[in-house]
């Protein structure tokens, strides 16, 4: 994500702080039509366990809105989906 050791560790407390781990997370992708399987295949490539894929297209089909449920070990796991994610060139944000 290019962050600082700081900023990393901020991150890191509000999601210990917010969440439970092992647990659940859910996240969302915004990517360009056609990639969605890049995305799901890459999260699938962490220590993440996916247990859920929606796809919603934009209204003209160019984007498609990619929501992941997702099963993590840690905190640290989360990031590093993030990392991936941030990588692809087909994903324009995550949410």
């Amino acid at each position: 994500m290019g962050q600082s050791v700081e900023e990393r560790g901020r991150v890191l407390a509000l999601l210990k702080h917010n969440h439970d781990f092992p647990g659940p997370y859910s996240l969302k992708a915004i990517v360009r039509a056609g990639d969605e399987a890049a995305v799901v295949s890459a999260v699938a490539a962490t220590r993440a366990r996916v247990l859920d894929v929606a796809e919603r297209p934009s209204s003209k089909g160019s984007y498609v809105s990619v929501r992941l449920r997702l099963h993590v070990p840690s905190a640290e796991a989360v990031l590093d989906v993030y990392d991936v994610l941030s990588e692809l060139d087909s994903v324009l944000t995550t949410l």
